[in-house]
């Protein structure tokens, strides 16, 4: 991604913005958290993309509330026909949404690497 002339790139964490609520202040602090512990240079600039990753965590977690209490399936009534239910739909495209908003964040998959005994994974699983 270019950097813009105005965007500051010295690492801190970005302020937390007014008006969240309790859970949506306490998945900040998480989220903020893991990120510096996983070594991510967090800057004051990625303060839109964690407060858009905390806002889909806190919808992913409604819609899973919802599956939970009524089922990822449903009869249709007027087709007799089962099908997904609307929130379980949602929670699989707002996980998709997350994952590109980590990705942003700088987050990727980690290859594995060797062990101590100089094995990769891959020489261990084909012992």
């Amino acid at each position: 991604m270019a950097r813009l002339p105005n965007q500051s790139t010295v690492p801190g964490v970005p302020e937390k913005p007014p008006g969240l609520s309790r859970a949506a202040r306490v998945e900040w602090d998480r989220l903020v958290r893991e990120l510096q512990e996983s070594s991510v240079a967090v800057t004051k600039f990625h303060g839109r993309l964690i407060e858009a990753a905390v806002i889909l965590v806190l919808k992913m977690e409604a819609a899973n509330k919802t599956v939970e209490t009524k089922g990822a399936y449903f009869t249709n009534p007027k087709t007799g026909a089962i099908q997904l239910h609307p929130a379980a739909r949602r929670a699989d495209s707002l996980h998709r949404d997350y994952i590109k908003v980590l990705s942003a964040l700088g987050l990727r998959s980690v290859t594995p690497r060797h062990t101590e005994s100089g094995k990769s994974l891959e020489d261990v699983l084909d012992e």
